[in-house]
C-alpha cells in the first residue's frame, strides 16, 4: 500500500551561508517492501525554451544499513550512502558524465509523530577531486 507523503530535502555544501541552502519540497508516495522504505517524488529542474518543464523522477530507498538516492531524467545518478564507507557512481548530465565518490560520515535517523527525518553527513568528490563536505536533511511527513 502506498501512502501520500510530503518530502522536504534540504542541503548545504561546504561553508555555505543559510541563504545558500538548497531546498526541495514535493508530494510523493511512500511504501514498504521487504526491509526497505521506498519514497518516490518528482522534482522540477528547469524549463525549456518551448515552455516544457524538465522533471527528474527521484526514488529514496532507505533501510537499516544505507540510504540510496536514485535520480532519472535530464540528469541521472544513483548515490549510495553507507556510514563510514566510500561509494562510487556516475552523475549523467546532458553535457556528459562525471565520476562521483561519496564518503558517508554519518546517517542520523529520527522518528517523529507524523513521519521521520534523516540527516546525512558526507564528503563529495568529483573526478577524483574533493569538492566539499555536505549535509542533507530529509523529512518525510504523512
Amino acid at each position: 500500500m502506498k501512502d501520500e507523503v510530503k518530502v522536504t530535502i534540504s542541503g548545504t555544501q561546504g561553508q555555505q551561508s543559510p541563504e545558500e541552502k538548497i531546498e526541495v519540497v514535493s508530494i510523493g508516495q511512500m511504501c514498504k517492501e521487504d526491509d526497505a522504505t521506498y519514497i518516490t517524488y518528482d522534482e522540477v529542474v528547469g524549463e525549456e525554451e518551448n515552455g516544457l518543464v524538465q522533471v527528474v523522477k527521484n526514488t529514496l530507498k532507505i533501510n537499516e544499513e544505507q540510504v540510496e538516492v536514485i535520480k532519472k531524467g535530464p540528469t541521472e545518478s544513483h548515490m549510495v550512502f553507507v556510514p563510514n564507507q566510500t561509494t562510487f557512481t556516475y552523475y549523467s548530465t546532458p553535457l556528459g558524465e562525471l565520476e562521483v565518490s561519496v564518503h558517508t560520515e554519518n546517517i542520523e535517523r529520527v522518528k517523529r509523530k507524523n513521519g521521520f527525518a534523516l540527516k546525512i553527513q558526507y564528503g563529495l568528490e568529483m573526478n577524483q577531486t574533493f569538492i566539499s563536505s555536505c549535509n542533507v536533511d530529509i523529512k518525510v511527513e504523512h
